[in-house]
């Protein structure tokens, strides 16, 4: 492996390749590459626009609605890295890996240890162009692509959470891109306290 590559993950693992708010109390460090080898992901087609809210099917567990109607693919080759709490002494997990789509550097899954190292949490989901069957979502003047769908399984305990991107949840909040105005709607003290209320 080249050090840029090396370089180029590091900034992925610590800059937000792996969460959507990155790493800014920098909690993670010492990070490796542990492997590559090829995955199933769901890195397109996961957008559902045949449900009017855009909400997926689901099966399997003992109550059939553990998981997602899913689509995977193979990805050739994704590139697995590990790092490892450091900035805090008494941490839940004592590292995570995260697998990365060499062709994009896109993450495709990840998984936390405890910390006496067994598995504590998985998470995978889809991708997605919104534009299916004559049908678009836009971000303006292009088809929006976003992640669509998360899996979380918690190992010890076998539950399993699941979260989909929507169109609208109750309260009258839709899914908006590239819209100045959520700024003042979502993200100000202001609006937060509003939000908060009971």
């Amino acid at each position: 492996m080249s050090l840029g590559i090396g370089l180029q993950i590091a900034v992925l693992l610590k800059g937000g390749g792996t969460s959507a708010a990155g790493d800014p109390l920098h909690t993670w460090g010492n990070y490796r590459v542990v492997g590559r080898q090829p995955l199933l992901a769901g890195v397109s087609n996961g957008w559902n626009p045949e449900h009017p809210n855009w909400e997926h099917n689901v099966h399997g567990g003992p109550n059939n609605e553990s998981f997602f109607d899913s689509v995977v693919e193979m990805v050739p080759e994704t590139i697995i890295c590990e790092a490892e709490p450091t900035g805090f002494a008494r941490a839940p997990v004592s590292k995570k890996r995260v697998w990365f789509d060499a062709r994009n550097w896109m993450p495709v899954a990840m998984v936390t240890y405890d910390r006496q190292g067994l598995p504590f949490r998985s998470f995978d989901g889809c991708y997605s162009l919104y534009e299916k069957n004559n049908e678009r979502f836009l971000d303006g003047a292009h088809p929006y692509w976003s992640w669509t769908y998360v899996h979380a399984y918690e190992f010890q305990t076998g539950r399993i959470t699941r979260l989909e991107q929507v169109r609208e949840l109750p309260g009258g909040h839709r899914t908006s891109v590239n819209d100045d105005s959520i700024y003042e709607k979502y993200l100000t003290h202001i609006a937060l306290q509003r939000l908060g209320r009971v």
